[in-house]
């Protein structure tokens, strides 16, 4: 039997058998065409089975109804033949069930049974006559003969054809969206005329028709095709648009030339070899001028618009070119769409370079108009993974977006947009132009939405140079603003460090004349003490002994101070040897130069002094220490009002003594806090501090080996506490 198949003498040239052939063979194409547009998509894989079931009965009519054995014709109807017609209509039904999301899982059951089904019928048929009783002469060829069971059969076909009409049924009426419920009614006119291809089992009921189930299922799978190739957003109106250029095209080289041989066929067969050559020679000359110089203008004629949109690309890319200012390029850009496709809404929103709020910027406008628009986070995302044009017409029915379709609907209501075009670069979202409605109200044809393709890449490079430059503009302002905020600060602080370093040559100036003047004015008080102390052996009257008495005590008090000051004047010698110091009496010291001066300021002292260890150091500059840190509070303290309080406290813990310096000042500021020991820096007026008393304490602490910590809340005071390790048997000198 196969040797008989691949046999040419059991065939015959049957001119009713070749267009079910053809059909047969272009309807499987055509589903071939249709999945490898999305291999992934359910609706595209179940388009495939259909129509290789619906070819496999139209090539098996016209393979059978070509063969002269009528056992070979009855084989191929068996085996071959009515596969696809048995199966064709569970791949309808599985077809219709993925024409809706969700629709394929909750009619899972039911598709599994028809298959199930159409597998017994199959079974039956091939095993059995029930089903193929035979063949018998036709005017067209051989004709399959009914068994007793294909009434049944005829009926289930028809009922799973009812079932699958139902669920096309369920699909309009839930889908909102319009194009989608376009295409169903679409499916629904298919149905109508594929019916009638159904009806070529007829004759074994005694109706004779001619078997022409060939046009009507050809024309049900083009309706079916263009709804799922226009679900893809692809329009199989531009395929059928070149096919016809292209016969036509060909047309006026070819019939011509076709007629002219027909016609001249006996002018031909008469010509020498020689003669023939070179009317061989001439036709293949008129090719050639045709393609050159013929074919190109008619091409042109059928894609007129297509050439217009070259062009215009052509000259926007050429033009923008030499645009550098943004509002330049904006302008062009959405002058040119208003142009091409004569619309009046037509705006773009560009993508802030500092912030992720995008500006709507409309034709003629020099600046963005309105506040920043936050683009919402799925919309962003789906146009930066997808990067392709976005019809609103197909947002609900395209699975790629799918995960932002609801947030795009509002984003082309609020835009009053039909298409929106985004520009990326390096994968991120630089700006999207928003076109709308034409004027003519046409839609948008493919040719035109490549185009929009093509000039978004020249449109994104143009707007991402000009954001860089303004970018460079703004950092380079931004720079020169910096730069001259930092030479005035410069000058700033010189000015105030030289006039510090003048405060601070007069303080040492000072500083000597007090320990000069200090020695020659305890030369007079000493020898006021001698006289006083001799006036009081001589004198016997009680008030002159109470006078000598106070001038006794006066001067003993002027010259504590002057010995005090002297003693505090006095510079420590280099590499002084540093002895065991109590800091107690260092802290006393202090308090007994300073209090009177404090209490002249309505400031008191208050003392906790806890028994210390000994410590090793310098005593003159530990004393100049707590000398700068009570001067500083007294300071802090005349800020914020007239009296106030300065605590010191010491303790011994953990082989270290410390001592806390607290005020009831003004406290310090938080972004002063680290710059408060650093020479110089004062926030006292010029004039009255030299910024060099706590970089002078900081350093004296550290070549003790102590630390100093401060804490202050502003307007609540300040409190410094400084430690020194307990003193140890060996004595190096403090360098």
């Amino acid at each position: 039997m196969m040797s008989s198949i691949f046999s040419l003498k059991n065939f015959y040239w049957n001119i009713y058998a070749m267009p079910h052939f053809i059909v047969g063979v272009l309807v499987m194409l055509e589903g071939v065409f249709v999945f490898f547009q999305s291999k992934k998509a359910m609706t595209h894989v179940a388009y495939l089975v259909f129509t290789v079931t619906a070819g496999v009965w139209l090539t098996g009519v016209g393979i059978s109804a070509s063969i002269a054995n009528e056992a070979l014709s009855l084989a191929i109807y068996r085996y071959y033949c009515w596969f696809g017609i048995i199966f064709v209509t569970p791949s309808v039904y599985f077809f219709g069930a993925t024409w809706r999301p969700g629709l394929l899982r909750k009619k899972r059951k039911w598709i599994i049974f028809h298959y199930a089904s159409g597998a017994v019928f199959y079974l039956i048929c091939v095993a059995t006559d029930w089903l193929v009783q035979g063949v018998y002469p036709y005017p067209t060829g051989f004709f399959p003969r009914a068994g007793f069971l294909e009434a049944w059969f005829i009926v289930w076909f028809y009922a799973v054809m009812i079932l699958s009409f139902i669920n096309f049924i369920q699909v309009y009426r839930h889908e909102k969206v319009p194009l989608k419920k376009k295409n169903t009614k679409f499916v629904f006119a298919a149905f109508a005329i594929g019916f009638f291809g159904s009806l070529e089992y007829l004759p074994n009921y005694g109706i004779l028709v001619f078997p022409v189930a060939f046009f009507p299922m050809f024309i049900f799978t083009t309706i079916m095709g263009y709804c799922v190739i226009h679900y893809r957003l692809m329009d199989i109106q531009t395929v059928i648009h070149k096919t016809i250029m292209w016969i036509l095209a060909s047309s006026v080289m070819g019939v011509p030339v076709v007629a002219f041989c027909f016609f001249r066929r006996a002018w031909l067969s008469s010509l020498p070899p020689a003669g023939f050559v070179g009317f061989i020679a001439a036709l293949f000359l008129l090719v050639v001028f045709y393609i050159r110089h013929i074919q190109p203008r008619i091409d042109h004629l059928f894609q007129r618009r297509q050439w217009d949109l070259t062009r215009a690309l052509e000259k926007f890319t050429d033009e923008l070119v030499y645009l550098r200012d943004i509002e330049e390029v904006v302008g062009h850009i959405l002058n040119t769409i208003q142009v091409i496709f004569y619309v009046s809404d037509v705006s773009l929103l560009l993508r802030s370079a500092n912030t992720e709020d995008f500006y709507l910027m409309r034709r003629g406008q020099a600046q963005a108009e309105g506040g920043g628009y936050r683009m919402p986070a799925d919309f962003l995302e789906g146009l930066e993974a997808n990067d392709t044009v976005v019809l609103e017409e197909y947002v609900g029915i395209d699975p790629r977006f799918e995960t932002f379709s609801d947030t795009a609907r509002i984003y082309f209501q609020a835009m009053g947009a039909k298409i929106c075009v985004p520009m990326i670069i390096h994968q991120k979202l630089i700006g999207v132009l928003n076109i709308g409605q034409k004027e003519n109200l046409q839609s948008f044809r493919p040719s035109e939405i490549n185009f929009l393709a093509d000039l978004r890449r020249s449109a994104a490079i143009a707007l991402s140079n000009s954001l860089r430059l303004i970018e460079m503009q703004e950092n380079l302002r931004r720079w020169n603003e910096e730069l001259e905020e930092k030479v005035k600060q410069r000058t700033h602080d010189l000015e105030q460090a030289q006039s510090q370093l003048i405060q601070a040559e007069k303080l040492a100036t000072i500083g000597t004349l007090a320990g000069g003047v200090a020695h020659e004015i305890n030369n007079p008080l000493t020898a006021v003490l001698t006289n006083a102390q001799l006036l009081k052996m001589t004198v016997t009257d009680n008030d002159d002994i109470e006078s000598v008495r106070l001038i006794e005590e006066g001067a003993k008090r002027c010259q504590g101070i002057v010995q005090k000051l002297m003693k505090y004047a006095r510079k420590p010698l280099a590499g002084e040897m540093a002895e065991s110091v109590d800091l107690n009496r260092v802290i006393g010291n202090v308090i007994a130069f300073l209090e009177y001066q404090l209490e002249q300021e309505n400031i008191r002292i208050v003392s906790r002094l806890a028994p210390l260890s000994k410590i090793r150091g310098v005593a003159n500059e530990l004393e100049q220490v707590f000398t700068n840190l009570l001067l500083n509070a007294k300071d802090a303290i005349k800020q914020v009002g007239e009296k106030g309080t300065i605590e010191i406290q010491t303790s011994e813990k953990k082989g270290e003594v410390c001592a806390t310096v607290r005020d009831s000042g003004v406290g310090i500021k938080p972004e002063h806090l680290s710059k408060i020991f650093d020479p110089f820096f004062t926030t006292k007026e010029i004039g009255r501090g030299t910024g060099l008393g706590l970089s002078i304490t900081y350093g004296i602490v550290e070549k003790h080996g102590g630390k100093i910590r401060v804490e202050s809340k502003e307007g609540k005071g300040t409190s410094f506490s400084i430690s020194f390790p307990v003193e140890t048997t060996s004595g190096v000198p403090v360098e």
